[in-house]
């Protein structure tokens, strides 16, 4: 009998050991699955505009992979950027996305020191190290289906545009709602104005304002804030949003919008980085348009002609086909250097 109870104590300690190598290796397992990724966001998700929209991209990634356990940081550009950049890299994040073009600088410094750490530039123009990569939305495809629109329902023929600051990427929507424009109406004018900041709710809204004086009856942006639409829907005119499908807050004025879809983008960059084949994507580039769902357009408004959703929606799927370029002969290079404005682009002082 006793040589019966030492034989079951040694097999239950076997089944004990057993156990705690079985769980030690699931441990392992799971921790093999865990991707570690911190998003830097230049401003609050409150913007209701470019901010809100990567967090939400975030967030859908987060969802649809479960192994990614995510970091967000708001406000995260300024003096001390390089060194959020370092803790997240220190605190063994895998994946670090800087969801803006101004981020540029701090990764290009920080990437080099943590090569087995994927830094992502949003909105990045040029890849500046082995370990980072860009990604953007082509913006200029929804905006280029929305200058039809506005081109459409204008008619006092002055399209009022309030911009935030004058870069490549700023400059390549204008040309292309310009371009919009100009096929359904060769008379009207795009007046733009610069607010010198991409948020900056007060003087977005008040900028706008100066433009529906001098006549403008259809106004579009492309700041963070949707303060252009509230101007809009004081005065009575009509409103291109942006970033955001802000209809609720503008639901007169809406006519429709250029939205960001950040999700797929984002989910395909973590898959990537997680699978061990970020580096076989063509360039590290990500730039993602109407036909990867990385930008969208906003649903319409009432006023919006039934005709012309069917012209716009035509258009649409010519370029998701591959059919029609915007900018044919034009590589993606020369797009993120543009510098020239469409001869129906006027610009003007912002006071």
């Amino acid at each position: 009998m006793v040589k019966f109870e030492y034989i079951l104590i040694i097999v239950l300690n076997l089944v004990l050991i057993s156990s705690i190598f079985t769980t030690f290796a699931q441990c392992e397992e799971n921790k093999e699955y865990v991707l570690k990724t911190a998003i830097l966001h230049i401003g609050t998700i409150e913007d209701y505009g470019w901010t809100l929209e990567g967090h939400m991209g975030a967030i859908k990634m987060s969802a649809e992979l479960p192994y990614v356990k995510l970091s967000e940081k708001e406000n995260a550009f300024g003096p001390n950027t390089s060194q959020i950049l370092r803790e997240y890299a220190l605190s063994g994040n895998k994946l670090i996305f800087g969801h803006s073009y101004n981020f540029g600088e701090d990764i290009t410094e920080v990437a080099p020191e943590f090569p087995n750490v994927t830094f992502m530039w949003g909105a990045g123009v040029e890849k500046t190290a082995p370990n980072v990569g860009m990604y953007f939305g082509r913006m200029y495809e929804v905006r280029y289906l929305t200058g039809i629109v506005a081109g459409a329902m204008t008619k006092t023929d002055k399209i009022g545009y309030t911009a935030a600051i004058p870069i490549p990427e700023v400059i390549r929507g204008i040309d292309a709602f310009a371009k919009g424009v100009a096929t359904v109406n060769s008379d009207a004018e795009i007046r733009l104005k610069w607010v010198g900041d991409w948020y900056n709710p007060p003087k977005e809204k008040d900028i706008t304002l100066s433009l529906i004086d001098e006549g403008c009856d259809v106004v579009a942006h492309h700041t963070d804030s949707f303060y252009p639409g509230l101007a809009a829907e004081e005065r009575g005119v009509y409103y291109i949003g942006f970033g955001y499908d802000t209809k609720n807050f503008v639901p007169n004025a809406t006519l429709t919008g250029a939205l960001w879809n950040w999700g797929p983008i984002m989910i395909n960059i973590a898959e990537l980085v997680h699978n061990g084949s970020w580096e076989e994507y063509p360039g590290q580039d990500w730039w993602y348009g109407l036909a990867d769902d990385g930008v969208k357009l906003a649903p319409y408004g009432n006023t919006v002609p039934q005709d012309l959703r069917d012209m716009i929606e035509e258009k649409k799927k010519a370029i998701v086909d591959g059919e029609f370029e915007i900018f044919p002969g034009m590589t993606d290079q020369q797009l993120r250097e543009i510098n020239y404005f469409e001869p129906n682009v006027k610009e003007l002082p912002s006071t």
